[in-house]
C-alpha cells in the first residue's frame, strides 16, 4: 500500500510543479531593439534588376503573459540606402549648351532609400509548459507598409494580413532563455499603388500594372511570406533584461507580376519587466 502511494505521488509531482509554474510565469514586459538589416528585392513590375538595401532597423514591443495566455504588440521600422547590385554607382547625365555654344555635361549619382514599417498584435496559447520548455501557438494581425524610393520607385506595397504563429522557448537557467519562432500569413489584403513609367519584360503586357496595381484579397496562391526569428535573452536584474535577436523574412507577391524580397536583421535589445 505504501509503495503504491509513493508511486502515485511521484506521478502527480510533475503535474503539480507544472501548474505552479503556470501561475508563477506571469509578467508584463516592454522592450526596444536596434540593429542592422540587409534586404534584397526584385519587382518585375518595374525592373528585372535585383536591388539591395543596407538599413538601420528597430522595434518597440510589449509582451504580457499570464499562465498559458500570451499577448504581444510590436512596432517595427527600417530605413536605409537602396541600389541595384549591377549598378551600385548609377549616374544620370545631363548635357546643356549655352547661347555661345559652350557644352556642359553634368552628372548626379542616383541612390535610393527604403522606408518600411509594420504594426502587429498577437495572441498565443502555451499548449505545453515545463520547468525548461514552453511551446505556444497563436494568431497575429499585422499591417505592413513598404515604401522604397529609387529612380524607378519600385516595391511599394501595403499588406494587411492574418498570420499563424509557432514559438518555442527553452529556459536554460534561472536567468537565461532561448527562443525560436516562425509565422506566415494565411490571408492578406494587399495594395500595389498605381505606377507610371513601368518597364515591361519582352512579350509581356502590363496594362494592369501601368494604370492601377489595385487592391486584392489574397491567400497562399498569390501571396507567400515566411518570418523566422531566433532570440537569446539574459535577465540582468529583477526587472531589466538584455538580449540578441536574429530575424529573417522572405516574401513573394504575384499580382500583377512577381515581386520578391528577403531580409535579415541582427539586433541588440533591452527590456523591462514589471
Amino acid at each position: 500500500m505504501r509503495i503504491n502511494l509513493f508511486i502515485l505521488l511521484l506521478l502527480l509531482a510533475p503535474i503539480t510543479t507544472t501548474r505552479a509554474q503556470d501561475i508563477n510565469r506571469s509578467y508584463h514586459r516592454i522592450g526596444v531593439l536596434l540593429g542592422r538589416q540587409e534586404t534584397q528585392m526584385q519587382d518585375q513590375q518595374f525592373s528585372p534588376l535585383i536591388y539591395s538595401a543596407n538599413e538601420w532597423s528597430g522595434q518597440f514591443k510589449y509582451n504580457a503573459k499570464y499562465n498559458r495566455d500570451n499577448w504581444n504588440v510590436a512596432l517595427d521600422f527600417s530605413t536605409g540606402s537602396l541600389f541595384p547590385d549591377q549598378f551600385a554607382d548609377r549616374q544620370i547625365y545631363n548635357t546643356t549648351e549655352d547661347i555661345e555654344g559652350n557644352i556642359t555635361v553634368d552628372s548626379v549619382f542616383i541612390h535610393g532609400s527604403t522606408l518600411t514599417g509594420s504594426l502587429q498584435l498577437g495572441y498565443d496559447y502555451s499548449f505545453f509548459q515545463s520547468n525548461t520548455l514552453d511551446f505556444k501557438a497563436g494568431l497575429k494581425a499585422r499591417n505592413q507598409i513598404m515604401y522604397p524610393s529609387t529612380f524607378t520607385n519600385l516595391g511599394i506595397m501595403n499588406s494587411a494580413s492574418f498570420l499563424i504563429n509557432l514559438e518555442a522557448t527553452w529556459y536554460s537557467g534561472s536567468k537565461m532563455e532561448w527562443s525560436a519562432g516562425i509565422n506566415t500569413p494565411v490571408v492578406g489584403y494587399n495594395t500595389r499603388f498605381p505606377y507610371s513609367g513601368t518597364v515591361s519584360q519582352p512579350n509581356q503586357t502590363l496594362f494592369e500594372a501601368f494604370f492601377d496595381g489595385g487592391t486584392q484579397l489574397v491567400s497562399f496562391g498569390d501571396y507567400q511570406q515566411v518570418n523566422a526569428n531566433l532570440e537569446w535573452r539574459y535577465q540582468l536584474s529583477y526587472d531589466v533584461g538584455i538580449g540578441l535577436n536574429y530575424a529573417f523574412t522572405w516574401q513573394q507577391y504575384l499580382i500583377p507580376v512577381p515581386f520578391r524580397s528577403y531580409s535579415q536583421r541582427i539586433g541588440a535589445m533591452v527590456d523591462m519587466t514589471f
